[in-house]
């Protein structure tokens, strides 16, 4: 009879719940119960007036639950980051890439040359301060130009800078006539104007400012096209506003492939 109730016994325990999950949720818990106590820790930094360390605290507690919580990823980790998520990563240039910029091609061009050369005589600071660039790949030389040196906040005009720097750009495109394509940029901040409704106005009207400048300095108008991208094309992301700043430009693409007028060389 003993023997009989003991199987009996055995079964029920065998055929019952696992009764060992609580021990997840148990986990949850104290992750969060720890979580809590460092933000009342964080509080009171706050009331010290030690801002600084309530942030990095409150960051730091944020981000652990986060990923107390998170679903364990099952399958085969992706080894590099998507493409799109490359693009707009910000960081540092090594030594090495500084001395050959990603884009650019070992025997310059005659055109990339003398705008270099035009640009740093004239205007010795505004490579070295980054509101101008020059680089160069197999099909274009591309010339970036940061918004606070072309046009005033939420403007289209150019300023006094921007001309003077179009008249020394267009005297060196005028020896070497080829397509060029002006893109406007802007940041994703809305404009709040009456004036420009929108990004896209904003960033085409840039553009055309731009064209309208080189045409007045001699170039020809049948090689010349703007092209505004709005927010559209970002360099980096739109997360503060050094990054929005790199984001505002204007950039010339000038094809290193000779055409009669753009539009053939675009669609024909």
């Amino acid at each position: 009879m003993s023997d009989g109730r003991r199987r009996k016994s055995r079964n029920r325990s065998q055929d019952a719940p696992h009764q060992d999950r609580w021990i997840l949720s148990y986990a949850d818990f104290i992750t969060l119960l720890f979580a809590f106590f460092v933000a009342l820790y964080s509080i009171s930094l706050k009331e010290a007036g030690n801002e600084k360390v309530l942030s990095e605290t409150l960051n730091g507690v944020f981000d652990a639950v986060q990923k107390s919580i998170k679903p364990i990823n099952i399958g085969q980790p992706v080894a590099t980051q998507p493409e799109s998520e490359r693009l707009l990563e910000v960081a540092p240039a090594e030594q090495s890439e500084a001395e050959n910029p990603p884009g650019e091609v070992e025997g310059k061009s005659p055109l990339y040359d003398a705008l270099n050369k035009s640009i740093n005589s004239q205007f010795p600071v505004l490579q070295s301060s980054g509101q101008v660039s020059i680089t160069e790949d197999a099909n274009w030389i591309t010339l970036d130009m940061k918004s606070s040196l072309v046009f005033d906040q939420g403007d289209f005009e150019l300023t006094n800078e921007a001309v003077a720097l179009m008249i020394v750009v267009s005297s060196i495109l005028r020896s070497y006539p080829a397509p060029i394509l002006v893109l406007g940029n802007t940041d994703d901040l809305p404009t709040n104007s009456t004036r420009i409704p929108s990004n896209w106005h904003l960033s085409s009207l840039r553009a055309a400012s731009v064209v309208d400048e080189l045409t007045y300095r001699g170039m020809d108008p049948k090689l010349l096209a703007p092209i505004g991208f709005s927010s559209e094309n970002p360099q980096v992301r739109n997360s503060n506003d050094f990054a929005r700043a790199q984001n505002r430009r204007v950039t010339l693409k000038i094809s290193k492939r000779q055409a009669d007028n753009l539009y053939d060389y675009l669609f024909n």
